[in-house]
């Protein structure tokens, strides 16, 4: 698939029954039972298939809303989008370098890593960030697949650093992870070297580090984060749904992936300059 962002692949009548569809997931939400709707009362009071709704609420899904879907019960919606685009996230950042680059904003790609090494070596700024929505072939170490969690944070950071070596930066960046998972759920996550990061035993992130040389000096490196934020259990496969887990998961409620997005690159951006020589630490 081509590495650029589909602006219009559904029609005004499509936006408008989402529209629809969604106000009435939101009626049912705030009312005082349980919150689910019924896919035959949807399909009744719009018109449509019942196909056609289980089809506008995967593109719900894909833009950000949790829906839970039950048979025999129908749908329910536990949390609303919230803005997740580039705006939503350099809104209020303080980082130095992390994010100030340039964003590459992808609907979906093979791996963020390999979108920022092509960037790199094309001469992009240190501090450009690639993100996906999805990924297709998420990469991990040693050859492994990373499975890329629906609406979760997959993303690669451009560096071109002249001291910090790629095992120094990987334990950076699950630092930075742990610390903004911490700081916004209260949450625990439990550091594993030498690229994962646990929440009540399963993994919720890892990181991945791949760099490019010249005359045996190093040119760019890549640091690649894949963070399960709003995954529920149902979304990872039966083999891996034992060790797979997620801030919705161990917290019961969704978090804002703009504002974890933003302060990891935060925490991240102080450590990394202050390793490169370039800062004193400032953020606890």
């Amino acid at each position: 698939m081509s590495d650029t962002l589909s602006c219009a692949q559904s029609g005004p009548a499509d936006a408008s029954t989402r529209d629809r569809i969604l106000a009435l997931l939101r009626e049912a939400a705030s009312g005082t039972g349980e919150g689910w709707r019924s896919g035959e009362e949807i399909s009744a009071l719009l018109g449509l298939s019942r196909a056609a709704v289980s089809k506008h609420v995967r593109t719900l899904r894909g833009r950000g809303f949790l829906i839970d879907a039950v048979p025999r019960r129908g749908y329910r919606l536990l949390a609303e989008s919230g803005d997740f685009s580039a705006e939503a996230v350099m809104s209020g950042l303080r980082s130095r370098l992390l994010g100030q680059g340039d964003w590459i904003w992808l609907e979906e790609t093979d791996t963020t890593n390999n979108v920022a090494a092509r960037a790199a070596m094309d001469g992009a700024e240190e501090g450009s960030v690639v993100v996906a929505g999805r990924q297709s072939s998420g990469k991990g170490r040693k050859g492994r697949s990373w499975f890329s969690a629906p609406r979760s944070l997959a993303f690669t950071i451009v560096l071109r650093p002249s001291r910090a070596g790629a095992a120094e930066v990987t334990h950076m960046a699950l630092r930075a992870v742990c610390d903004a998972v911490c700081e916004i759920t209260g949450l625990e996550p439990e550091l594993k070297e030498p690229n994962d990061v646990l929440l009540d035993g399963r993994k919720i992130c890892g990181v991945l580090a791949e760099s490019g040389h010249r005359a045996d000096e190093l040119e760019w490196m890549v640091i690649g984060i894949g963070v399960n934020v709003n995954a529920r259990a149902e979304d990872f496969a039966p083999e891996i749904r034992d060790r797979a887990g997620s801030l919705l998961i161990s917290s019961g409620r969704a978090v804002d992936r703009a504002r974890l997005l933003r302060r990891i690159l935060e925490r991240l951006d102080d450590c990394y300059l202050a390793a490169e020589g370039r800062l004193v630490p400032t953020l606890e």
